[in-house]
């Protein structure tokens, strides 16, 4: 009997044990703070067919609680415990009714628990009057939302928090007068004469929703409201710039795209009553797909007024995403946070095939690849690298299973999937999967169950490699004997794991003409021979994963690696180039390719690429490249300054400035950027938005400090919306040139509720510790690491990764590296979870 099934046997029992015995006092494996499986075993088990009706009042000033009821009816089967999640001190819990009458009840390690002498058989009905906490509340002084993924709607109002309780809800606000809202359901009745100077909004009933999808937003926004073919769809923001404004028409008109799209696709109409989304200043995802009120980030929505390829590309799949999780999350949606990839991988898969028709000029299988791999190899190359499908005990750390494995490493994997099943049987049982699951809770292994049934391929062993096993093969190509491609994969971390996946190598003759060579590798493999068509004279060579299909670590010996750096300006397929430069890149950080070498082949490119794609990719490869393995700029700097200033395309120019202005060392480069920035002007050709002027003033407040304050003055004075001045106000004293008000920053964000705007704590974190200041900055690492866990326990489910990230990229130093090692020795018995996060982000600093 292996671990996880000893839990799973210690969890059962002590269920078995709590029911057999009726007791009134619950077994204490049920009330460990957070929700652990067992508990959420229990209640799923014996709590049916539950209901919420929520009131909260919103006070205008943030300063002053938010305070709630909550009715909770629910069916117990044979009489039980009433364990509900509250994330809250005992005195915020004003008042507690079960069906109608007071009773004795303890509020303790996040639980209100009523014993089972007082509870009912069948319908009970508990009603809780509470003060909400602000955790997930994100008060601003003029608008507040709700964020509850994965488990914080516990901090919000008691409930039973996990993802397989889904419930209907009903909701009002009392809000002040100014204010609008918006909820998961539709506006019923407006009430503006009850209370003097105040509303209140009711909403209607929901469909079934996991607890994680409740959400309700609140503030002065503007309102634009959208129609086609019937259906209705507003849009909330607090944007002032008229040019971001008018893009709205824009926005709702992809939005109803998509939701044609999923509809045709899946067979089944939108499954909610209604489709709204409010764009929010400073929040801290891309967006979240709460069912009629989506949330947005304004930095990805509201585009600037020359946008790059990439920042439309990003925009409409970030829509498409949203979109599709209103069936595959919403709709059907993970039984346990071990499978919230399961909602994901879907989302991003469906959103790369969704903007395909809005973006004919693209190449979208190079899309798909740039979008997806490098990001994957970014944590699946590490120390920290996880499973697709982690192990979940407690939901309290549901929020670490989110990283680029399961959004980028995912899509891959089914791409694969799909490849096995054919695109319309994996269709055929997807619709199954949604109708055997509707408004309901499916595992991935349900969804396999499924999925076996159209294809005579064993799904489960494959799966079981890709999705419930960490890391990626080794693999390599070489010609032996002259006339045979030798391909071996082997298991880095020496398990003995064999990846089934299909493999393309182009092999390119001394006289130009090449070879496509296909290897599959089936389950056990490790080698695979195949004889190539003609002799592989002196001067032959070897390009892995020619199709950018395959997964894994391509490992380019020194001859082949030195003529792929050659072949890339030469290479006409986009695809082929992009596999290539992606290739490369691993190998410069896995010490194959030195990075003197690598620089001098990749500016020699850089200048010829017409791809956009590419072209954005490699300048990314290139900026890396200088940060991590420092060079005399000189070079560089010529290069990007001569795309900035002659290249044909303004896109290209934007996208090279951005990389010069983030590389810029030398004094001529910063003095020239300084001149643009003060003068407010544009290199010719060049459109510059407000964002690249913000930037460019804490990287010129960072290189020149005896003008930092002016400058800092200068840029806040130009602001004029009123929600980015604020952004700026918080961010730009982490640029000052006193290490004493650095000092006095850091120290600030070490408290939970500075970091209450999570991207703006994010963009300050990083600018303490940028590069050019890192050896006075390593004395930030140590602290910040140890505050992790309390990062953890009051931020969002990105905002550890997004910590540690700010923390440790602008480093490079052997001092840097230490303070990591010293802070594992320290704490030897570290979560995993979290510690696959630090080190993930320290990657860097081992190679």
């Amino acid at each position: 009997m292996n671990t996880g099934n000893i839990k799973q046997f210690i969890g059962v029992a002590a269920i078995s044990l709590l029911t057999a015995c009726g007791s009134p006092v619950p077994d204490a494996a049920l009330l460990q703070p957070g929700v652990s499986r067992e508990l959420a075993q229990f209640r799923k088990e014996h709590f049916k067919e539950v209901r919420y009706n929520l009131f909260f009042s919103i006070p205008e000033s943030r300063e002053e609680a938010v305070t709630g009821k909550v009715d909770i009816t629910l069916v117990i089967r044979g009489r039980q415990p009433v364990i509900i999640d509250f994330r809250g001190e005992s005195e915020q819990v004003a008042s507690v009714l079960l069906n109608g009458r007071k009773v004795l009840y303890t509020v303790k390690d996040e639980h209100i628990v009523i014993d089972t002498r007082e509870v009912a058989n069948g319908e009970n009905r508990v009603t809780i009057e509470f003060t909400a906490n602000d955790q997930s509340l994100n008060r601003r002084d003029e608008f507040l939302y709700t964020l509850l993924v994965p488990d914080r709607a516990r901090t919000l109002f008691p409930c039973f928090d996990q993802p397989d309780m889904k419930s209907l809800f009903t909701l009002s606000l009392e809000v002040p007068f100014s204010w609008q809202a918006v909820a998961n359901g539709a506006i019923e009745q407006v009430d503006s004469t009850s209370v003097t100077g105040r509303r209140r909004v009711y909403f209607r009933e929901t469909e079934p929703l996991s607890t994680y999808l409740f959400s309700f937003v609140a503030g002065k926004l503007t309102r634009e409201t959208y129609s086609r073919d019937g259906r209705n769809i507003s849009i909330y923001h607090r944007e002032t710039d008229p040019k971001k404004v008018a893009q709205c028409s824009d926005i709702a008109s992809e939005v109803f795209d998509a939701l044609e799209w999923q509809e045709e696709y899946t067979q089944i109409p939108y499954p909610f009553a209604k489709y709204d989304l409010i764009i929010l200043p400073g929040f801290q995802f891309g967006g979240m797909e709460h069912t009629g009120a989506t949330l947005y980030t304004d930095g990805r929505m509201f585009l600037n007024e020359n946008p790059t390829l990439n920042e439309r590309l990003v925009r409409s799949s970030l829509i498409a995403h949203e979109t599709s999780h209103m069936w595959f999350g919403d709709f059907v949606t993970m039984e346990w946070f071990n499978d919230v990839w399961t909602k994901e991988v879907f989302a991003n898969y469906y959103a790369s095939q969704m903007i395909e028709p809005l973006f004919p000029e693209v190449n979208h299988s190079l899309n798909f690849m740039l979008d997806y791999i490098p990001a994957a190899y970014s944590e699946d190359r590490t120390a920290g690298a996880n499973p697709v499908k982690q192990q979940l005990e407690n939901m309290r750390d549901a929020g670490l299973m989110y990283g680029n494995i399961i959004y980028d490493k995912s899509p891959v994997i089914l791409e694969m999937l799909i490849k096995k099943m054919g695109k319309e049987s994996f269709r055929k049982g997807i619709q199954e999967y949604l109708k055997t699951y509707a408004y309901g809770n499916a595992t991935w292994e349900g969804l396999i169950g499924i999925l076996d049934k159209y294809t005579d391929d064993d799904l489960s062993a494959w799966s079981r490699v890709w999705v419930n096993e960490k890391g990626m093969p080794e693999i390599s190509g070489v010609i032996t004997e002259g006339k045979t491609l030798l391909v071996a994969q082997k298991d880095p971390l020496r398990r003995g794991l064999h990846w089934e996946q299909d493999l393309s190598f182009l092999v390119v003759y001394p006289d130009g003409k090449t070879e496509d060579v296909q290897v599959s590798f089936k389950k056990e493999a490790m080698f695979c021979f195949k004889d190539l068509k003609r002799p592989a004279g002196e001067g032959t060579f070897v390009i892995p994963n020619a199709d950018g299909k395959g997964y894994g670590f391509f490992c380019l010996f020194e001859n082949n690696a030195n003529a792929c750096l050659s072949y890339l300006p030469f290479c006409k397929d986009e695809v082929l180039r992009g596999s290539l430069l992606i290739t490369l890149y691993e190998n410069l950080l896995n010490r194959r390719i030195p990075a003197e070498l690598y620089m001098e082949a990749m500016l020699d490119y850089l200048p010829g690429e017409t791809n956009f794609l590419l072209f954005s990719a490699a300048l990314g490869y290139i900026g890396n490249c200088q940060r991590l393995y420092p060079s005399d700029p000189e070079k560089l700097e010529q290069v990007l300054w001569r795309i900035v200033t002659t290249a044909e395309q303004p896109q290209r120019r934007l996208q090279a400035f951005r990389q010069y202005r983030s590389i810029a060392r030398s004094p001529e480069a910063v003095r020239r950027l300084y001149a643009l920035w003060k003068d407010g002007i544009e290199p010719a050709g060049c459109s510059l938005s407000e964002n690249d002027y913000i930037s460019l003033s804490y990287d010129l407040a960072i290189q020149m400090p005896d003008k930092a304050d002016e400058i800092v003055a200068t840029q806040q004075a130009r602001i004029t919306n009123p929600d980015r001045k604020r952004q700026y106000a918080f961010i730009s004293p982490s640029v000052s040139p006193q290490k004493e008000v650095r000092d006095s920053v850091f120290a600030s964000l070490l408290v939970a509720g500075n970091r209450r705007v999570e991207p703006w704590a994010s963009a300050a974190l990083s600018n303490l510790n940028c590069q050019l200041r890192q050896q006075e900055a390593v004395g930030y690492i140590r602290p910040a690491l140890e505050a992790l866990q309390e990062v953890q326990r009051t931020g969002d489910i990105f905002f550890p990764r997004d910590w540690v990230r700010a923390l440790l990229s602008g480093h490079t130093s052997s001092a840097a590296r230490k303070e990591v090692d010293d802070f594992f020795a320290a704490h030897p018995d570290y979560p995993v979870l979290l510690s696959n996060k630090v080190r993930q982000q320290a990657d860097h600093l081992y190679r």
